[in-house]
């Protein structure tokens, strides 16, 4: 077998291993490329989460009366778009990099839960300042207190001490939710606001009892 003959062996040798060693450069490639698309992806959504989440804990528990329905509309809406980025979350083919998507999803579901029981907060406490407001308007006719008026005056009271107890659990349903909160700086803010709402509350409540 002269030289020739002989090294044609080692060539083809030679071919195959540079083809193996391409194709998996290629498949590296391809695998890191997917990848950097999944995350970037990803990143958007939590961070029009994140951004929600943010401006909605910054907004008042207690908002001026004729705002009071504008602001449970905007964390409703917050909450929906936050449902919707996680929707589109979960219909991503998270094979790439499956732990960072569920560490999406997580976070995004855990700022839907969030806002949600704040706009809850919210809602009851309108609902409270309303019951005391209706039961001050009663009591506002003491010069006709006949038995009717008597009647709807415990009625009313009734109502509000209901309307008392579902904003103290709305509240502290709110506050059990924080502990998920990114920033606990920021949680800690909103549990200090959360506090003085309850203390405002329970205050409005007495005075209510002095009507």
């Amino acid at each position: 077998m002269d030289l020739d003959e002989l090294k044609k062996p080692l060539m083809w040798a030679l071919i195959a291993v540079a083809v193996v060693v391409a194709g998996g450069v290629v498949a590296w490639g391809y695998a890191s490329y997917r990848e950097h698309s999944l995350h970037q992806a990803v990143a958007p959504q939590e961070k029009a989460a994140d951004a929600h989440l943010r401006e909605a804990l910054a907004a008042p528990l207690e908002p001026a009366p004729g705002q009071a329905q504008q602001a449970v509309a905007k964390l409703d809406a917050a909450v929906q778009d936050i449902n919707t980025r996680l929707d589109a979350l979960r219909r991503l083919d998270a094979a790439p990099d499956p732990a960072r998507v569920a560490a999406a999803e997580e976070a995004l579901g855990d700022a839907a839960a969030i806002v949600r029981k704040e706009a809850d907060a919210v809602r009851a406490g309108i609902a409270f300042h309303a019951a005391r407001a209706a039961l001050a308007e009663h009591m506002r006719g003491v010069g006709s207190r006949s038995s009717a008026w008597v009647s709807k005056a415990i009625e009313l009271k009734h109502g509000l001490d209901k309307a008392y107890f579902n904003y103290r659990f709305a509240l502290d349903a709110f506050a059990s939710r924080l502990s998920d909160v990114p920033d606990q700086d920021l949680a800690g803010q909103v549990r200090a606001r959360i506090d003085a709402t309850l203390e405002h509350a329970k205050a409005e409540l007495a005075r209510s009892g002095r009507l």
